[in-house]
């Protein structure tokens, strides 16, 4: 409901890729079993909030892409949301608030109602940590 008439419809807009961006890279390490992320080796955030902020890293190294619509992330199967009152609002609010803590290189901004726009201060490099 909460993203009823926000965008529903439109596409994300595109912004130019990362070509005038500095050569320096954030690191991601990503925990897959409980959703666990670091960046630049300080923890951020586990759960939905961790596999959110991966999302974000991999669609912006695979298609330049800093702008989702909330609609885009409920389908998104990697988010592993539940089917039922997913609180994606309240996920997305604690990992704003969790990065703007940690003032660090990745930041979330709210542009417009159901609309997210991702801001990498340097080149995002994700690292999949599969524990045995």
């Amino acid at each position: 409901m909460a993203d009823r008439n926000d965008w529903a419809d439109a596409a994300p807009l595109q912004l130019p890729p990362l070509v005038h961006q500095p050569a320096r890279r954030v690191h991601l390490r990503f925990y897959p079993r409980d959703g666990s992320i670091f960046i630049n080796d300080v923890y951020v955030i586990r759960g939905v909030g961790g596999r959110l902020l991966k999302y974000f890293a991999d669609e912006l190294l695979s298609t330049g892409r800093r702008e989702f619509l909330n609609r885009e992330l409920r389908r998104a199967k990697s988010l592993q949301l539940p089917e039922f009152k997913d609180n994606l609002e309240t996920r997305l609010a604690l990992l704003m608030r969790r990065l703007e803590e940690k003032k660090g290189p990745v930041r979330i901004h709210r542009p417009a109602r159901g609309c997210i726009r991702l801001h990498f201060d340097a080149i995002p490099v994700v690292v999949v940590v599969h524990e045995t």
